[in-house]
């Protein structure tokens, strides 16, 4: 369902957002307001360097009630259609936005990610509907991060966007079959970081087995090949996954 709506939910704004709506001596309050007036919702937005953060508390956000679960994402695609307009009609330097919804115990979290270059080719036709929803990156926490993560507002780079890209859609991909699904769940991967020009993503635990090894090593590769060629980062070398224990099992070169 999330990942259903961006498509369809982005171009009316970005065709209409021409003139400087939101400039960028007001513009934290400014969006905060904006998605008040729109939403009824109150949210918090922080601009750190070029990204512009939108964090929302559902209280009901953990729950079994489907009318409910329905609410909260029709809420939540209003707010995303909304703050996207922001960097689009603004004078700041906006390249990513990420809007992070939690519930107020902090027991859990889903974090949506736009890169405003995406938008504005999707915008225009360079790529296609296609294309533009595997651009899309989602991300869900548990209790265990989720108070840290919503804590620890950076600027996000291009290399870390689509290193985080590259997981999601190892996530999303392995939905059509139930039992890699739960092989991936089970593992927990993650981004860790990018040194040297080097993408580090762990697992929760020890990988050990050989046909595990092969599994995501195949599957990783793929990810990482095409989103890097997809998005130019020539810069990037290499990709490497350690495991619980600190073991790096896997170690992808990337040959373009």
């Amino acid at each position: 369902m999330i990942k259903n709506f961006f498509c369809s939910l982005l171009l009316i704004f970005v065709l209409t957002a021409c003139n400087v709506s939101f400039p960028k001596e007001t513009l934290e309050q400014d969006a905060v307001n904006l998605i008040k007036q729109e939403t009824q919702q109150d949210v918090s937005v922080f601009k750190v360097g070029s990204t512009l953060y939108l964090d929302v508390c559902f209280e009901d956000l953990v729950t079994n009630d489907a009318e409910k679960i329905t609410k909260i994402y029709e809420t939540l695609q209003k707010i995303v259609s909304n703050i996207v307009r922001v960097p689009l009609s603004s004078d700041a330097n906006i390249n990513f936005v990420v809007v992070s919804a939690f519930d107020p115990k902090y027991q859990t979290m889903l974090r949506l990610f736009e890169n405003i270059d995406d938008i504005k080719l999707y915008s225009h036709q360079y790529i296609s509907r296609e294309d533009y929803s595997e651009r899309q990156l989602m991300e869900f926490e548990g209790p265990k991060f989720t108070k840290e993560i919503v804590d620890n507002k950076y600027d996000l780079t291009k290399e870390e966007y689509v290193a985080r890209l590259i997981i999601s859609q190892l996530n999303i991909a392995s939905r059509t079959n139930p039992f890699l699904a739960t092989l991936i769940q089970t593992l927990d991967l993650k981004f860790s970081n990018i040194e040297n020009n080097v993408i580090c993503y762990i697992a929760s635990r020890k990988i050990d087995n050989d046909e595990i090894k092969i599994l995501l090593k195949s599957m990783l590769e793929k990810e990482v090949v095409k989103n890097i060629k997809k998005y130019k980062l020539f810069s990037i070398k290499s990709a490497i996954l350690k495991d619980g224990e600190n073991n790096t099992v896997l170690d992808i070169s990337v040959n373009i």
